[in-house]
């Protein structure tokens, strides 16, 4: 691939290797250029911050390996934002409506994209879809940029650093990390959002390969990266990447790769299962402590992981549905809630369908009272009495039910030269409706000993099926 600078963009960044600096080596077997700016935002207190986060929460209690941090996932993104720019520019188009400053932005967005992260974020933000008062990583990484956390401003804040050494509006940094582009947004800022969130951009494609390399998976890393990079190109408007028609089958890869890795570790039942845990236990903390947003979130970022969980436990009194639910992910031991129940919309029983679909469309409350209505059916069936936190109803998130596409481009050909990757593969269209039907699984986790005891009651579907269609 040739990843040659255009004459007419003279940044250090894009060379290779980079001017003025050196190179900070990251799994697998990469060199993530670094210049003297580059390096002066890895080093600050706020970025450093972000090798105490874990990547994937409590997937390394069902993945040894998955201990991996954000700190080394920003690098990669920003190694890959690196890649795709040079590609980019070899088109004239992009070559000649790019300016030095557009460059230096995206490249600082990729770097600075997870700044906001905080333990267990994901599942956090799983509750801010719920309802409840929890901060969304993205506004954070805003007010960390822009100094306004006093905690992790250091002596200069990223953003004075963004404007004295990149020469780049810090507020279009953050709106290129956000998503949030404004009613009106013009085009190249739209292009620069699309490489660093997309169908196909510089964050899934590190996250795929970076997490499947630490859990030891091979599904990330199955696509022809080579191939794939060398064929990013432009949409029609010139608004998003696309692909090139010689990129289409590396595009199908990769999207069944995402697919498989939410399909098999992501969601697998035991990871969701420690998801869950974490997820109810900081929603009953919410709901019994009425604790201040601003130290809730000095505690969310001062923390690491481990020490989160145990900063929950001390603030909850020792009955508290927090601690039941913690008890199981504390150092030293590993007492995770187990299935007893699955749904899902490709299940061909009407009633298991209708359960599914009654459950997913149930708000907060609802879901509450569900769960404290089977809690005591189980509790009778078994003769146990039950504590609260015996039972979790876990629904996976609702924002990942829109079809996600990128543009396949025939550049030589009369007619019609762009269209919709799903539109031209029967596999990315089925893939999509796999995820739906399939992937998206509804599961009813109970503590172990539970667990051990209603697998030998008699009729324990009907009993279940029964409570939620009632």
């Amino acid at each position: 691939m040739n990843t040659s600078t255009p004459r007419s963009i003279q940044l250090p960044e894009l060379a290779t290797p980079a001017v003025g600096g050196g190179s900070i080596r990251i799994p697998e077997l990469r060199n993530i250029p670094m210049t003297p700016r580059v390096q002066a935002l890895v080093d600050h207190r706020a970025f450093q911050r972000l090798r105490r986060v874990r990547m994937l929460g409590p997937t390394h209690l069902v993945y040894p390996g998955a201990t991996h941090s954000r700190f080394e996932h920003s690098l990669g993104v920003f190694g890959y934002v690196r890649r795709f720019l040079l590609v980019l520019l070899r088109h004239p188009s992009a070559r000649n409506s790019l300016t030095e400053e557009d460059l230096l932005t995206v490249l600082a967005a990729g770097l600075l994209h997870d700044i906001g992260h905080y333990p267990f974020a994901h599942s956090l933000e799983a509750l801010h879809l719920k309802g409840e008062d929890t901060p969304r990583h993205e506004e954070v990484g805003g007010e960390i940029i822009l100094g306004n956390l006093a905690a992790l401003r250091g002596t200069k804040s990223i953003a004075d650093l963004l404007r004295r050494d990149w020469k780049v509006r810090p507020e279009r940094v953050i709106s290129l990390c956000t998503g949030d582009l404004g009613e009106e947004p013009h085009g190249v800022d739209r292009l620069l959002h699309s490489i660093i969130s997309g169908t196909i951009d510089a964050d899934k494609m590190d996250y795929l390969e970076r997490d499947s390399h630490h859990m030891g998976v091979p599904y990330g890393r199955t696509f022809d990266r080579e191939r794939l990079l060398d064929n990013l190109t432009l949409n029609a408007d010139e608004t998003a990447v696309a692909i090139a028609a010689k990129g289409k089958v590396p595009a199908e890869m990769f999207v069944f790769g995402r697919y498989t890795m939410f399909s098999e570790v992501y969601w697998h039942h035991t990871v969701r299962a420690a998801s869950a845990m974490i997820e109810n236990a900081i929603a009953a903390f919410h709901s019994r402590t009425a604790i201040d947003p601003d130290r809730f979130l000095g505690a969310l970022l001062a923390h690491d992981d481990d020490q989160l969980l145990q900063w929950l436990l001390d603030e909850t009194p020792e009955q508290s549905a927090t601690r039941y639910l913690l008890a199981g992910l504390q150092s030293g031991q590993r007492r995770l809630f187990k299935r007893v129940a699955t749904y899902s919309r490709a299940y061909v029983e009407s009633e298991k369908q209708q359960a599914y679909n009654r459950i997913y469309t149930m708000d907060r409350a609802a879901l509450s009272d569900l769960t404290a209505r089977l809690t005591a059916r189980l509790g009778s069936v078994t003769g146990q009495p039950l504590h609260p936190a015996s039972l979790i109803i876990d629904i996976p998130p609702r924002d990942k039910d829109k079809m996600e596409t990128i543009d396949v481009v025939y550049p030589d050909v009369t007619g019609q030269r762009h269209y919709p990757l799903h539109e031209l593969s029967r596999v990315v269209a089925g893939i999509h409706d796999d995820f739906i039907s399939v992937v998206k699984k509804i599961r009813i986790f109970a503590r172990p000993e539970l667990a051990l005891a209603l697998s030998s009651v008699d009729d324990m579907e009907a009993i279940l099926l029964s409570e939620i269609l009632a």
